[in-house]
């Protein structure tokens, strides 16, 4: 689904806004390996009182506990798998990458890239979804992705106290180091779509090109280079929105 200016206009207008699918808009990297780990935790302390029990727990009874858990964690991992989110806006000044939210606090929870500091954008039509292949240009400011250490000790707090650890930045918000950039799996449209979309919006020294697969991919993909300082500040304009999720005041009606 591509939105294109104001009530689903399709004519020229001012902004462009994506479907994102996956658990990438909203879950850290790795978060959907946590419900293998809870399953088997869950089924052993099922397991553990049977035991204290003294084999008074019915097999029948087991098994349908143990059961029911795989189901329900099978039908959470289908649904994060299969959820789709806005979570890619463009507009005359750049893109934003991230879902809504009314936190005062974003926790690089979204991301916002001036096409000044976009090198080119990369299409490529996979199953189901185009991936967005988005390249920093050398002159960008990036924060780098936490480190796997980082990444392991968000993901282990995480593991033992589901609903008193935050989620942490998600995926979609975390750059990949080689090169410095952003990918997205937008879903819902075609690639030639989306490319026409683009052009609507992206200024005309930012290319915007269609791979065929991810071998042609890595062709066009320039070489990495060094993280870049961080450039603080949010533009309050951006795509009418202010930092914290809330339209400008320009924007208001």
């Amino acid at each position: 689904m591509i939105i294109v200016g104001d009530h689903r206009e399709w004519a020229v207008d001012d902004f462009v806004t994506c479907l994102v699918r996956g658990p990438a808009s909203r879950y850290p990297r790795g978060y959907l390996w946590l419900f293998p780990l809870w399953f088997m935790i869950l089924s052993g302390a099922v397991a553990v009182v049977g035991v204290r029990l003294d084999g008074h727990l019915p097999l029948w009874l087991g098994a349908s506990e143990i059961g029911g858990l795989l189901v329900a964690m099978s039908t959470a991992v289908c649904v994060l798998l299969t959820a789709r989110r806005i979570a890619f806006r463009a507009d005359g000044g750049g893109i934003l990458l991230g879902t809504r939210t009314m936190r005062k606090r974003l926790k690089r929870r979204r991301v916002y890239l001036p096409w000044s500091e976009v090198a080119q954008v990369t299409l490529v039509p996979r199953r189901y979804s185009v991936l967005a292949d988005i390249v920093l240009s050398p002159t960008a400011g990036w924060v780098p992705a936490p480190t796997r250490r980082q990444q392991a000790a968000l993901l282990v707090g995480a593991l033992l106290m589901p609903f008193g650890v935050g989620r942490g930045a998600p995926a979609l918000t975390m750059p990949r180091h080689r090169p410095p950039g952003y990918r997205v799996r937008i879903c819902e449209t075609t690639a030639g779509q989306l490319r026409l979309a683009l052009h609507q919006v992206a200024p005309q020294g930012v290319p915007v090109r269609v791979a065929t697969g991810m071998a042609a991919l890595r062709l066009v993909t320039p070489h990495s280079r060094l993280p870049g300082p961080l450039r603080p500040g949010w533009p309050a304009s951006s795509l009418g929105q202010t930092p914290s999720g809330q339209p400008s005041a320009s924007s208001r009606p």
